[in-house]
């Protein structure tokens, strides 16, 4: 019987939220400025990371003529203008965060975010309270791949890394879990699903309502 866990730690973007189809929008309109094109073989290097480090990642390899902080602060106010009304959850996210909760399973948040969109979408989803850590962008010096966001949110959840799992649907985030020395669910979605580096994962599964029955099942939950 494997050892039961004390707490799930969650990603957001892709994982909880749907969110990336308005992330690539707002940095497709961006680079628009100077007629570049955000090409299919950038995205893998995109999802997971921190604004300001996808930001560096495109201004060099499109060669925008900005800074990547002016770059990350004028997509920013493009995707934070876009998100009115049309923040929604991915399926099955709110029936899963409540059926943890009802097990009494502390829960985290481990996000590359910054605070002001995390805070957002955790109120238009009705989840601001459902978390016992929150962990953005904000609070670590390096984003994902490295482990800092779940190592901070292990200990804020005071719990030791290899008693929590955390949920993600990108490889840098699997990535950074791995390295926190969390276990991992990998849930990927349409954007991720055919990337590269999620068989690190403990379980790669089809969808969120999949994840309570495989923890039940490998005995990490009673």
């Amino acid at each position: 019987m494997a050892e039961r866990i004390a707490a799930v730690i969650f990603d957001l973007d892709g994982v909880l939220v749907d969110s990336e189809t308005l992330q690539l929008a707002a940095w497709q309109r961006y680079v628009e400025r100077w007629d570049r094109v955000l090409l299919p073989d950038l995205l893998p290097r995109l999802f997971g990371r921190r604004l300001v480090d996808a930001a560096r990642i495109i201004v060099e390899e499109l060669g925008l003529p900005v800074a990547p902080e002016e770059a990350a602060r004028e997509r920013d106010a493009l995707f934070l203008a876009s998100l009115p009304g049309n923040v929604l959850p991915m399926p099955g996210a709110r029936e899963l965060v409540t059926a943890l909760r009802e097990r009494g399973l502390p829960l985290g948040l481990a996000t590359s975010g910054h605070r002001r969109y995390v805070e957002l979408v955790l109120d238009e989803l009705g989840l601001r309270e459902a978390f016992t850590a929150v962990v953005t962008g904000d609070d670590v010096a390096r984003g994902k791949p490295a482990p800092d966001c779940y190592l901070l949110a292990a200990s804020r959840l005071g719990i030791v890394p290899s008693a929590g799992v955390a949920i993600e649907d990108a490889p840098l985030g699997v990535a950074a879990a791995r390295a926190a020395g969390l276990r991992c669910i990998a849930v990927p979605n349409a954007h991720t699903a055919h990337l590269d580096g999620l068989a690190a994962a403990d379980a790669v599964l089809p969808g969120l309502d999949t994840v309570l029955p495989w923890l039940e099942a490998h005995g990490w939950i009673a």
